[in-house]
């Protein structure tokens, strides 16, 4: 029986100056030792980000699993460091085990990270369940990993990759996360950099879906879980969502579907069912503003969504056509005032920086954000990650090269069509014009008092 120790890194990296360590579990991580377990590993996972350890501390830990095989996850760019520190770490603490790494980011550099990291033996590109699985058989048996679909290996020195794997088409034959080896650690702090808390209750993501369709140009999501929307049953959704209530105490729910509302119709049975069972839970979701609906809004409402995100980008429409958004900025006014009225609150989250964008155009988003019923604001500097069109377009170019595939590029980094200083000059606009007006303070005060009362202490806590 092989013993398996998977381990989200410990990281130092503030993310756009929020702690995102112990927001949610490692739901990929979680997911991939649940497979493992069904087929016979013992399986440990260590989440150093939650549990806030160094990498010493690390090291004790793995060693006293003793594994054969250490999974290390390369989830984000920025997190590159962290991640490779970490797979230094497992070497030191378990110098005979098989080191794989996998995850978002290190999917699109499988290559580069095995011709630059020794320590490191395979890569799982893409969905890992599967491909994890018997990879670790395969590690067990001393058989080659040449037919497992999905895998990058060292060869002489150089990479190869034994092609991609299929996407997992029917998601309900997943067992459900093996949450039971993260059961010591709570879930659902999220701090601003200063140490203001935004959410403060027992919380634990879910994923109810997989895929994206609409391929926007600064996005990896379809890069790396395809065009096509596999979706789990509305049944198994809700199981789980009951599971994490009744037996785990979770209060609260990030759904971290690239699109929770792409089908209405499903999103209502969803919530139908959560209201025949009973269950009490806050829910926070993300979704596309031309799947609004009156009536899913109303019945997310009623079972239970407190916080909804849309990524409206920007006000401009010519700067949605160039991140092929596919949608328009009217849809996003009418999908904000859709959930507005049905009692959700709305995170409305901007990009600011795309090369043809004007003073002009920057005017119009902060206008749709000042005038919209939007309750948060997230500004964002476009940034030029591996994986999506836009690093293509600028690799294409010239203006990314081969050495920069493990650097966290902003697009000033790339283009000069705007300084960074001048953007980071938008951002504080932005912000200082949307927050501080007496018409916002006085509707979000009210708010809090008629929908957030539970979380008038938890905000008072931040100033005592």
């Amino acid at each position: 029986m092989a013993r398996v120790v998977l381990v989200n890194p410990p990281i130092r990296t503030q993310l756009g100056g929020v702690n995102m360590a112990g927001f949610c579990e490692p739901l990929g991580l979680l997911s991939v030792a649940a497979v493992l377990e069904e087929h016979g590993a013992e399986v440990a996972v260590i989440d150093g980000a939650a549990e806030g350890i160094g990498q010493e501390k690390l090291e004790s830990r793995i060693s006293e699993f003793n594994p054969d095989v250490i999974g290390v996850a390369y989830m984000m760019t920025e997190l590159y460091p962290d991640s490779t520190e970490a797979v230094k770490t497992a070497r030191r603490a378990a110098p005979e085990a098989k080191i794989v790494v996998g995850g978002h980011y290190a999917s699109f550099v499988a290559d580069k990270i095995i011709e630059t990291s020794p320590d490191v033996d395979y890569v799982v590109v893409g969905e890992g369940e599967y491909a994890f699985s018997e990879l670790v058989r395969s590690i067990e048996n001393k058989h080659s990993v040449g037919k497992i679909k999905g895998i990058a290996f060292r060869h002489n020195g150089k990479a190869v990759f034994t092609g991609p794997r299929e996407p997992i088409q029917n998601l309900d034959e997943l067992p459900a996360p093996a949450r039971h080896l993260v059961a010591n650690i709570r879930y659902g702090n999220l701090h601003y950099e200063g140490g203001y808390q935004l959410f403060n209750k027992n919380q634990s993501g879910l994923s109810s879906s997989r895929g994206c369709p609409f391929g926007c140009t600064f996005c990896s999501c379809t890069t790396f879980s395809g065009r096509k929307v596999r979706a789990r049953s509305p049944e198994k959704v809700v199981d789980e969502m009951e599971y994490l209530v009744n037996e785990r105490g979770v209060e609260q729910i990030f759904i971290v579907d690239d699109n929770f509302t792409m089908f209405p119709k499903r999103v209502m049975d969803i919530c139908r069912l959560i209201k025949e069972r009973n269950i009490e839970v806050d829910l926070v979701c993300e979704g596309r503003v031309d799947t609004a609906s009156k009536e899913m809004y109303e019945n997310m409402a009623d079972a239970g969504c407190r916080f909804i995100f849309f990524g409206l980008e920007s006000g401009s429409q010519k700067i949605l056509d160039y991140y092929e958004k596919k949608t328009t900025v009217e849809k996003g006014e009418k999908a904000v005032e859709l959930a507005q009225k049905a009692g959700l609150d709305v995170i409305g989250s901007f990009i600011i920086g795309a090369p043809i964008e004007t003073e002009e155009d920057f005017q119009k988003t902060l206008d749709l954000a000042t005038r919209s019923e939007l309750d948060v604001i997230e500004m964002n500097l476009l940034k030029v990650l591996p994986g999506t069109e836009l690093w293509r377009r600028f690799e294409a170019s010239g203006a990314v090269g081969p050495e920069d595939w493990n650097k966290y590029l902003f697009i000033s980094d790339v283009c000069d069509a705007h300084p960074r200083e001048e953007l980071e000059e938008w951002m504080k606009r932005a912000n200082r014009e949307f927050y501080i007006r007496p018409p916002y303070l006085i509707k979000e005060l009210w708010r809090t008092l008629k929908r957030r009362r539970d979380m008038i202490i938890p905000m008072l806590r931040n100033f005592l």
